[in-house]
């Protein structure tokens, strides 16, 4: 059986070191309610999407949610209130899910070479971390590692696109 319990935190500590030691973070899990409220809002329509093509193409689904994690929070310094009730097909591509990365990077990020990067790297160390989980592929216990998994890949998406914005915590 797996232990789910602290999975969130600890998938979320492993890949915030990740993302810091590549330089993408700067050890700090940055976040706004309003980018958190939204993945709440996104949530439902994107685990549709990536449960489907997620036996074939795990790191993709994964960093699919960090694109979204990373569209969101540039959308959220753009003009949160111009975007905040954009619809989950907004961050789609001309192919749905299958060209999402492209169409956020692209489109919304306008820049691929640190976003793509930083996707490429902690979408594989989360689907590596969840491997070792042992949790046999098809299962209720590897789908609910799979919806923490991407929950914890889209928070990791929007800091890194907040560090690269210049956002940083600062002590009151």
């Amino acid at each position: 059986m797996v232990e789910f319990d602290n999975y969130t935190e600890n998938l979320t500590e492993f890949l915030l070191g990740v993302a810091t030691g590549d330089g993408y973070l700067k050890g700090e899990l940055l976040s706004s309610p309003d980018i958190d409220d939204a993945w709440m809002n996104y949530a439902s329509a994107f685990y549709a999407d990536a449960v489907h093509n997620f036996n074939d193409y795990p790191e993709f689904c994964l960093a699919c949610a960090g694109y979204l994690g990373m569209a969101v929070a540039h959308l959220w310094d753009k003009d949160w209130l111009l975007y905040k009730d954009k619809p989950y097909s907004f961050f789609l591509g001309a192919r749905g899910f299958d060209d999402m990365d492209d169409h956020i990077t692209a489109s919304i990020l306008r820049e691929t070479e640190h976003s793509v990067a930083a996707m490429e790297s902690c979408s594989a160390a989360a689907n590596h971390y969840l491997l070792k989980t042992g949790a046999e592929p098809g299962t209720a216990e590897a789908y609910r590692l799979f919806l923490k998994t991407t929950n914890v890949l889209y928070r990791i998406g929007a800091a890194i696109e907040l560090c690269r914005l210049g956002y940083h915590l600062e002590k009151v």
